[in-house]
């Protein structure tokens, strides 16, 4: 829906769109192969739309205007609406990866992800959790992070009960049945303990640094 604002300037905003002969927004991607230490980007708009990126560890980091500004991270569908003469893009060398922006003048585009669909671009790794006997905690592996991501396998059976920093207890921590999912706040993925109802069933742990 238009606001008032975009109403009154309508005539003006077609007439900006002609002198750039409609040609109002770009897509860019940025190969990840090579490290990147503030490095400039001379791209002019007003809106950054992260639309995708290789693959779950792809990762970058954005400073708008000048390269002592905060930095942002470069996350799918992350939206950066301001005027933009110029940024500057950090990443480590990350074979085969990249991240592709869209940006614009009087231009927006949001894309709707599902519920389960976590931003990728910092996601470092998935972890597996299981255990092959019934009714028994097992805690996943020490890795420092910032969240986490847990979802039970769709192949599960029974419930998988989560719980965080002790035991998880059948019928008295988070049940989580087959392909459903949550997402909490956690200094290392070592505080995220599993009791399974059948042996050998999988819960799935994606954590962010």
């Amino acid at each position: 829906m238009q606001s008032d604002k975009d109403i009154k300037n309508w005539e003006q905003r077609l007439g900006d769109q002609v002198k750039r002969d409609w040609h109002n927004y770009d897509r860019y991607r940025i190969d990840l192969s090579i490290a990147r230490d503030k490095e400039p980007w001379n791209f002019s708009g007003e809106f950054i739309y992260v639309e995708s990126v290789s693959s779950q560890s792809a990762y970058a980091k954005i400073r708008l205007n000048r390269n002592t500004n905060a930095e942002f991270d470069l996350e799918i569908g992350s939206t950066l609406k301001t005027v933009v003469k110029e940024f500057y893009i950090t990443n480590t060398a990350q074979a085969g990866e990249w991240i592709e922006l869209i940006i614009g003048i009087n231009f927006e585009y949001y894309k709707q992800f599902s519920g389960d669909e976590i931003p990728r671009s910092r996601a470092r790794q998935v972890l597996n959790l299981t255990h092959a006997v019934a009714n028994t905690d097992v805690a996943a592996v020490a890795q420092p992070c910032n969240s986490v991501m847990i979802k039970a396998d769709v192949n599960n059976t029974q419930t998988a009960w989560i719980d965080f920093g002790v035991a998880a207890v059948q019928n008295s921590a988070f049940p989580l049945d087959a392909g459903e999912w949550l997402r909490v706040k956690l200094p290392n993925t070592d505080q995220v303990h599993a009791n399974f109802e059948v042996g050998g069933e999988i819960v799935f742990i994606v954590y962010e640094v």
